[in-house]
């Protein structure tokens, strides 16, 4: 917690102030005065509280609640009308001749429903009205609700009553107009708490990322508060001194000369509501202590009429309980300004797994200048921890906004850095410079060119972001065999997109066009036009990221789509020169390997960044089997070593990121010419050498043996291969090829994650869902085979020879069903079963082509491909075993049939399946622990 700064601490400190009359009452007389009054209001909690024209308003709250008026001069309650609807969660504002309450939520604990209109009230007319339709996707209650030159800041909230969907989002709401303008994210998600303005700048402190789904309803506070300067658009940088000395939720807030007051709250654990009063002064950004209530509470406000602050109402303790009926008073200091200290030294706050941007001012130079920034420049920042210590290569970021203004020279360096630990870090960056400099490591070759802001450091706290955001999670590894979030106990499945490959081919990316539409024998034919995705523009939300005036929007809102079906990776390559495709590469142009587009690569990380924030992994693929010896004759050489620490530099610290060495690759009768054994081992030693994050490394294979097997059959178990991005042309030996590669690498001791990704013929692949409703084959043989065989998931690709193919797919949508088969599949193995630790025994299954994933005598999972007899073998087990089941083709929880539990010891029966529905099945049978 941090320490207050008494009033004399300050001057100290600051060493100049100013004072104008006197700071505040002498404080053994400086307290909250609990007032005698005549009336009472409507108890209630959740409420808003505001002063407009010398009284003071009490509105809505749990319940359909009367309106209470309370009238400062005669210390008096007065009932007027009733809201329209149930109204709380919301900062009421008033502004011109009514109240306005944007941001609220209605409907009962814990799944409230956003409101999806401005509720208006004048009290004049002692009248509410329904007021403008606030943008569905804008939608949210327990929002802070600021007044600023006629607009109405809307900030932060939950979209989904008190389960989930804590938001950092700022909007500007037009009150005459009904114009709604979507502004920058603040740097915290939060809800329940109340914003207040300052001059020209917004205030955020307190509040919470309220998760009722996870247990965590008043656990999860928020440390720090957020400053939007109204002026620049801006939200200001975290630092300690924005930390809030008594963290709380359900707060409310006021502003009182060149101060920020926060009092009241509820926090988990506690058996009274908060009592504590703190004010932030923002010329100083220091805290101090003012005087705590009488009585604690939550869910209320503060109101100021003449020299007084008010509270009323509210909740006396952390819940809904008890409602209070009392009014506080506390007189208001008088005016004082301070000049702000020069000189003062702040440390930034970011949030774990949330990225580190530095940028540096260095020498002026442009994509094509003589003296060549990514070759012959090298920008290294080494980031230090108590327990840790990353050296991050940096890239050459032209203007610095170069996604916007598709700048190509400019003096700014970029390092992106993503922290995994809690607590102080500091940093000291080197721009370098000599002939090729930037393909040697050695830290002490090159001259060292000056660049601002060389040192620093910053404070990393816990992460606020869900689960449905890798930001929440952490970062991906893998770990025997599987996926897993580095440094916990969570494992992951993966399922996703595997087509288009030429994903980045899009058109609204800078410099990005199509060299040759021509195809082979055995490819898919590209379109005469770059992607476009124009029927996911639709999908495409408020708030979500753009560039340059709204491009990007139907790439972004494809994402997702896809997100919302449960899929969580999608496949792309990045460089596809000689390809099929010939539409992407990272260059700026494709004759020239040394000089890189930089407005395209940060294009290409709004993308990134916003398929992060959505679960997605980025299956990052460096190249296809026509052009693997493009660079270096297949060596890792220049060439190759300058395309990949780009990569590393650019990409390198987004979380769910895999890198795959290269599509297809060794050589084919199709391409002849491709690398051996030596140069692609070379290629991923490099990669996990150089990259500082240690994703995984996975190899694209052929589809058939005895060529797939000629290639891999020398770099199984080789240390820095983590597994198979496995293509196979006959998907009723997809099992069998998983185990058998499994198999080899464990006995090599080194497991390879194997996820199958591309699955035959190449001509068919995943049709639509017009073309083969259900996707049979698919669902039986690679999506229950694959994931009962041990592998670590599924991409579908799309074919070469039908519509909507890997190189033409525009619209997702086509396979709506495929997802969501996929995501049914997920699900069951993410919640029902531990996977990670179970092995296949499809031999204990008695129906041909059946599966069995099984952990002996604990857990056994298995897919039933028909209605026939099932059995299954458990003579190695012994005691009881629930027997439940799952549906593959509808989802939802697990259920029952006629057959409850068997016994351990033999074969047994599993009986029938519910309603004796004729369709494919997956029991899942346990230990019964008695």
């Amino acid at each position: 917690m941090r320490k207050f700064q008494p009033f004399s601490r300050i001057i100290y400190i600051l060493g100049i102030f100013l004072l104008v009359g006197c700071v505040k009452p002498k404080t053994e007389n400086w307290q909250w005065s609990t007032l005698s009054v005549s009336g009472e209001p409507v108890a209630r909690h959740e409420a808003g509280l505001v002063a407009h024209d010398s009284k003071i308003y009490l509105l809505g709250g749990r319940r359909i609640n009367e309106t209470s008026v309370f009238d400062p001069a005669t210390n008096s309650w007065a009932s007027k009308s009733k809201t329209p609807l149930e109204l709380h969660h919301f900062q009421p504002v008033s502004y011109g001749n009514a109240i306005y309450m944007v941001g609220a939520m209605t409907g009962k604990w814990p799944n409230e429903k956003p409101l999806d209109k401005v509720i208006i009230y004048y009290p004049e007319e002692d009248r509410y009205e329904f007021g403008h339709t606030i943008p569905k996707d804008r939608r949210r209650g327990g929002a802070g609700a600021v007044v600023y030159n006629d607009k109405i800041y809307v900030v932060g909230g939950i979209t989904n009553g008190h389960m989930d969907g804590s938001k950092a989002w700022l909007d500007a709401y037009d009150p005459k107009t009904g114009e709604w303008e979507v502004l920058e994210d603040a740097p915290n998600a939060r809800d329940h708490f109340q914003a207040i303005g300052v001059k020209d700048k917004l205030y955020a402190f307190g509040g919470r990322n309220s998760s009722r789904r996870t247990g965590e309803d008043m656990s999860r506070t928020i440390e720090h508060g957020n400053i939007y300067d109204f002026k620049t658009k801006k939200w200001q940088a975290v630092t300690s001194d924005l930390a809030i000395p008594t963290q709380r939720a359900g707060s409310f807030t006021f502003a009182h000369n060149e101060f920020v007051i926060t009092g009241g709250g509820e926090q988990a654990g506690m058996d009274l509501a908060q009592n504590e009063v703190e004010a932030f002064n923002t010329l100083t950004e220091t805290w101090e202590k003012w005087p705590s209530f009488n009585r604690g509470r939550h869910g209320t406000g503060f109101a100021v009429v003449g020299d007084y602050v008010y509270t009323a109402s509210g909740c006396g303790k952390p819940g809904g309980e008890p409602e209070l009926k009392s009014v506080e008073r506390l007189p208001l200091p008088k005016k004082a300004a301070f000049m702000s200290a020069r000189g003062v030294i702040k440390k930034t706050v970011y949030t774990n797994f949330n990225t580190v941007t530095l940028s540096f001012k260095g020498p002026e130079t442009s994509e094509n200048a003589a003296d060549n920034p990514f070759l012959n420049y090298r920008l290294l920042a080494e980031f230090k921890h108590k327990e840790t210590n990353k050296v991050i290569r940096g890239f050459y970021a032209a203007d610095g906004n170069a996604a916007e203004t598709s700048a190509e020279a400019g003096a700014t360096w970029n390092v992106r850095f993503t922290p995994d630990k809690v607590g102080d870090w500091s940093y000291t960056a080197t721009l370098q410079k000599g002939e090729n400099i930037a393909l040697n490591n050695d830290a002490s070759v090159g001259e060292t060119i000056s660049i601002t802001n060389a040192k620093g450091t910053f404070i990393v706290v816990p992460t606020d972001k869900d689960e449905a955001d890798f930001r929440g999670k952490g970062r991906l590894v893998a770990d025997e065999g599987y996926f897993k979030f580095e440094g916990t106990d969570k494992y992951w499945m993966k399922v996703g997109t595997n087509s288009p490959e030429n994903l980045l081919g899009y058109g609204d990316f800078d410099g990005t066009f199509r060299i040759s539409a021509e195809a082979s024998e055995g490819e898919a034919t590209a379109s005469d036009e770059l992607h476009k995705y124009a029927n996911h523009e639709k999908d495409w939300k408020l708030g979500d990221p753009t560039w340059q005036n709204g491009k990007g929007k139907s790439i972004i809102g494809a994402m997702n789509y896809l997100s919302s079906k449960g899929m969580n990776t999608v496949y792309f390559l990045t460089m596809n020169i000689l390809g099929d495709g010939k539409d992407v590469w990272p260059y700026v142009n494709e004759k020239d390997f040394t000089r890189f587009d930089v407005s395209k690569l940060e294009q290409w990380q709004i993308l990134f960044d916003h398929m992060q924030s959505k679960g997605l992994l980025l299956h990052v693929v460096v190249q296809e089997t026509e052009n693997e010896t493009m660079l270096d004759g297949g060596d890792t050489g220049p060439m190759r070593k300058l395309y990949f620490n780009e990569l590393i530099a650019r990409f390198g610290h987004n979380l769910g990121l895999v890198w795959n060495l290269g599509e297809e690759n060794g050589p084919a009768s199709w391409s002849p010419v491709g690398q051996n054994d030596a140069q692609r081992k070379a290629m991923a030693k490099y990669l996990k050498e150089n990259d500082p994050y240690n994703h995984p490394v996975l190899l694209h294979t052929h589809s058939e043996d005895p060529l797939r097997a000629e290639i891999l059959k020398d770099i199984v178990g080789y240390e820095f291969v983590d597994g198979l991005s496995l293509q196979q042309a006959e998907r009723t030996e997809t099992a069998e090829v998983i185990e058998h590669w499994k198999k080899e690498a464990k006995e090599k001791n080194h497991e390879w994650l194997i996820t199958m990704d591309e699955i035959g013929k190449w001509h068919t692949g995943a049709v639509m869902d017009e073309e083969n409703p259900g996707h049979d084959s698919l669902r039986h043989y690679v999506l229950w085979g694959s994931l009962m065989s041990g592998a670590a998931g599924v991409e579908w690709y799309f074919g070469a020879k039908h519509p909507q193919n890997d190189l033409t797919s525009e619209d997702w949508r086509k396979r709506d069903q495929l997802w969501e088969l996929s995501n049914h599949a997920r699900v069951f193995f993410e919640n029902y079963i531990p996977y990670w630790d179970m092995s296949p025994n499809h031999h204990l299954v008695n129906q041909e082509e059946g599966y069995c994933f099984s952990k002996t005598n604990e857990v056994y999972a298995v897919y039933l491909p028909n209605k026939g007899e099932a059995k299954i073998d458990l003579s190695a087990a012994e005691g009881n075993f629930s027997i439940q089941w799952y549906d593959p083709l509808k989802g939802g929880e697990l259920q029952e049939s006629g057959l409850k539990t068997v016994k351990g010891g033999s074969v047994q029966n599993l009986g029938t399946s519910p309603n004796n529905a004729e369709q494919d099945w997956v029991v899942l049978i346990k230990k019964v622990n008695n």
